[in-house]
């Protein structure tokens, strides 16, 4: 009979652990609802996330991953008013929007341009500086080895400014990197259109139409660079390759 008593006794006191439990993170979540819905205004796709502004693609996927399940519009069901219901539902749209924009490259450099001009009105960078910036990123991804963030990086430096040639030689290194050898070869184009002497250009270019087997086509191309520059290694590595492909 008390072994019953005390089985039944645990019980209770479980239950009503549990429940105290429950309500407690209830009552705190829900203050976490509020206090962030009163800053809604002032937060960032990156605050938001709780992410730093150079995060990866793949960081950005994660963040948004474990907020929207902490914000889920499904956790309404529990709370007491239609006013916090429509706040929670007005946070998960943001972070929604949030990871929609952060997602693509090209927005998500249109949108750090925004935001680089909101936050500094008085020395706002232009297009340019901020290029700069993402082509400097993106070498220290490509050098680490990470070829697909180098890739994305690249890209958003070519969007914010189309006018330097180093910009698609090095978003052409990490398409060749992932693979993307007809892309690479379009962009290395670009590149030797704006410096059409640069022999590094066109000895990588003839890299990559021997990977695309424009066999002819990379040998006037290592031909044209070694006539520039009789001693460059790249250039004559190519042409070896050439004779063995002929």
């Amino acid at each position: 009979m008390s072994s019953e008593k005390d089985a039944k006794d645990f019980e209770r006191q479980r239950y009503n652990s549990h429940h105290a439990s429950n309500t407690s993170d209830s009552s705190d979540f829900l203050k976490t609802v509020e206090n962030l819905h009163a800053q809604l205004n002032s937060c960032t796709y990156y605050s938001i996330l709780e992410i730093e502004q150079w995060a990866s693609r793949d960081q950005i996927k994660k963040a948004y991953y474990h907020a929207a399940r902490k914000f889920h519009p499904d956790r309404t069901a529990s709370f007491p008013s239609e006013t916090l219901k429509n706040k929670l539902n007005d946070i998960f749209a943001f972070l929604t929007e949030a990871y929609k924009i952060l997602s693509q490259p090209v927005a998500r450099a249109q949108y750090d341009e925004n935001l680089a001009h909101k936050k500094q009105p008085k020395t706002e960078k232009n297009n340019m500086d901020l290029a700069q910036e993402r082509f400097h990123e993106g070498r220290t991804l490509f050098d680490e080895g990470l070829y697909s963030e180098a890739e994305e990086v690249f890209g958003q430096a070519i969007y914010l400014d189309d006018s330097v040639p180093d910009y698609y030689y090095y978003f052409s290194l990490a398409l060749a990197q992932n693979n993307k050898y007809s892309e690479a070869g379009k962009f290395l184009s670009k590149a030797l259109r704006l410096d059409p002497s640069n022999t590094r250009y066109m000895a990588e270019l003839g890299h990559i139409f021997l990977q695309l087997g424009y066999n002819l086509r990379a040998k006037a191309l290592f031909e044209k660079t070694i006539q520039i520059e009789p001693y460059n290694r790249s250039a004559a590595e190519g042409i070896e390759k050439v004779k063995k492909r002929l």
